[in-house]
């Protein structure tokens, strides 16, 4: 099959999360099954041209935007030699000047003209795709554009799949801050007024006009059937279960793996374990914390509530009378958090490090640790849990979306389970997750075992990939009017 990945973030070009790691290894996996994957992104100015130079395709165009004629050109490069990446160059729409990917003060605009470049992306190729995968809210409209072209259009008949990465982001525009009435449904024809741009809800009219939709777990899937957990989307994903997929996200072990990270100081793997301590005393002298036989607990994500920093900050009382060490790397845009994490390390500076992600920190913290904390309030897939199961860092999750898929609760009796869950999203039960997970570390020939255990599990790209190429078919069927099934748990 032809297959064109449409998204927002490709690492390395552009990443803010998890979106960017999968499309970074999703469309490898599914090339590497014999099929034609190609990409397509915004070139952003943070993007540097240097370090990421891109090759000219074809002349630059005049693309149309709700009447105004606007220049724009594109370029390509190559993911990881394998995929063919294209960009949207627009200096109008993303300014080499916008450091930042995402520019609130200008809405929806930009990413409204990017959908709109898709199919002038493809007559400059003169490539038909059989399927058009949008990732998240950036290329919603893609859908809804394809369902509503003319029979005549060469572009009609490409089947699309819309996955949804994470339900909290819809698009730019803050949503709840438009009056309900003028909110978007995500049905009918695509707007072309541009003063009715900012009220568009890229990710509602992706899910209600896409052949079929996924998202990155199986629990997810459930939750985003709730009102209380869709953040506004389940009454578009009801009337579509038929439709409806949850398929988990995988790992690439090419990027992620302690045996061949050179990021690390000691490189090891569940055979050489013994070699994680080194890293663990590099970690403690990094961060200058004390280089003590104590438990590391960290967490290196953004920091958010949705990451479920405040039960942490909950119980951080608790947490430093255990003697235990806690590390976090991330950003912030909460000045609230910052504060708090900047406050405590100075109260208790042999015991807390708190520091902004850099790369080279993010694998350092995976393998120094002991512990692994992801108590998300939500985690539709999760990469950092299975990050750390490979470095053999434990993780302590909330049974929630990606978590509950992926970790199961360590059990005392049988000794089976890859971490340690629990349930309600509060402090107290988060303090007794990382209580069992403590007591356990303090055994140390169980604690090898389940490192050792953990470190050899797989969640690599290879079955999600055999997956959704099972979807792109199925959507080329429902495209078409032929019936077509796939069990629910397969």
């Amino acid at each position: 099959m032809n297959i064109l990945m449409i998204a927002g973030e490709v690492a390395p070009y552009a990443k803010t999360g998890g979106l960017g790691e999968v499309m970074a290894a999703l469309p490898k996996a599914v090339r590497r099954l014999g099929h034609d994957v190609r990409v397509f992104m915004p070139r952003y100015g943070a993007i540097d041209p240097q370090k990421y130079p891109l090759v000219p395709i074809g002349k630059t165009i005049s693309l149309n935007v709700g009447g105004e004629r606007t220049p724009v050109s594109f370029g390509a490069s190559i993911l990881a030699q394998e995929v063919p990446i294209y960009f949207l160059d627009s200096p109008f729409y993303f300014p080499s000047t916008q450091a930042a990917i995402y520019d609130p003060k200008r809405g929806n605009l930009p990413f409204y003209a990017f959908n709109l470049s898709v199919f002038r992306l493809l007559d400059t190729l003169d490539w038909i795709p059989d399927i058009i995968h949008v990732h998240d809210w950036h290329a919603g409209l893609i859908p809804n554009i394809i369902k509503y072209l003319p029979p005549t259009s060469r572009f009609a008949q490409i089947a699309t799949v819309e996955t949804i990465h994470n339900s909290a982001y819809v698009s730019i525009a803050d949503q709840w801050a438009i009056p309900e009435e003028d909110r978007d449904c995500g049905e009918g024809v695509p707007p072309t007024d541009i003063n009715k741009v900012q009220n568009i809800n890229f990710l509602k009219r992706g899910i209600v006009n896409a052949d079929i939709v996924t998202t990155v777990s199986e629990q997810y899937a459930k939750e985003l059937l709730q009102p209380k957990t869709s953040h506004g989307l389940s009454d578009a994903l009801i009337p579509r279960s038929r439709t409806f997929f949850g398929i988990r996200n995988g790992v690439d072990y090419s990027y992620w793996n302690p045996m061949f990270d050179t990021n690390l100081p000691v490189n090891y793997d569940f055979e050489i374990m013994h070699r994680k301590y080194d890293n663990k005393r590099a970690l403690q002298h990094r961060l200058n914390l004390p280089i003590l036989d104590v438990p590391i607990l960290s967490m290196n994500s953004r920091i958010t509530e949705q990451k479920g920093f405040s039960l942490v900050f909950e119980i951080f009382d608790e947490l430093m009378k255990t003697g235990i060490q806690l590390v976090v790397v991330g950003d912030s845009t909460s000045g609230s958090f910052t504060e708090f994490l900047t406050d405590k390390m100075k109260l208790f500076p042999n015991q807390v490090a708190f520091r902004p992600y850099s790369e080279a920190l993010g694998s350092l913290v995976y393998a120094g640790s002991d512990i692994f904390l992801m108590p998300s309030l939500f985690e539709p897939s999760g990469l950092g849990q299975l990050v750390s199961l490979r470095y053999g860092t434990i993780p302590v999750v909330r049974r929630t979306g990606g978590l509950a898929d992926t970790i199961s609760d360590y059990n005392q009796h049988n000794h089976t389970g890859n971490g340690f869950v629990f349930d309600e999203y509060t402090g107290e039960a988060l303090a007794e997750a990382i209580k069992r997970a403590l007591d356990l570390w303090g055994r140390k020939d169980l604690w090898w075992n389940l490192m050792s255990k953990s470190m050899a599990l797989s969640y690599s790209w290879e079955i999600p990939a055999k997956k959704y190429v099972r979807i792109y078919k199925a959507a080329i069927k429902e495209k078409a009017g032929v019936t077509w099934s796939i069990p629910k748990r397969w």
